[in-house]
């Protein structure tokens, strides 16, 4: 095989591993949950086509593509089920903070509180209203 040839051959295979890990804009997306191994794949599959270039053999190219491949992809996977992990977590953390653990003693007290609040507000909102009146019949 002529060096000529070789080097085409590895420029379709890196073409055709980036276009086929770019051809779908939701496979990189945050929110897709295997977007760390979609990534992971697409990555080592460009370090081993990379790699395979640099000894000059097209078939070391193709092996060294399957094998960042599946290596990157393995990568991914591990960090997907740990940011799902994660996620999961964070939403039980976040649920008992929702949840109100006061005793019935203090929601008690801070209803009389907003209640005596409400009755200082509406005292002072009467005497806006008087003063607003006063100073029309002046």
């Amino acid at each position: 095989m002529t060096m000529r040839t070789k080097s085409t051959l590895l420029l379709l295979i890196a073409s055709l591993f980036t276009v086929t890990g770019c051809a779908s804009n939701e496979a990189m997306d945050a929110e897709n949950k295997n977007a760390g191994r979609n990534r992971g794949a697409i990555g080592g599959a460009l370090i081993g086509v990379a790699a395979g270039a640099l000894t000059g053999d097209a078939s070391m190219a193709a092996k060294g593509a399957a094998a960042g491949a599946v290596a990157g992809g393995v990568a991914g996977s591990m960090k997907d089920v740990d940011d799902a992990r994660a996620k999961d977590r964070q939403e039980i953390q976040a649920d008992g903070l929702k949840q109100d653990n006061r005793s019935d003693a203090e929601k008690r007290l801070a209803e009389l509180e907003a209640e005596v609040k409400i009755k200082e507000l509406e005292a002072k909102l009467a005497e806006m209203e008087k003063e607003k009146d006063g100073s029309k019949q002046s």
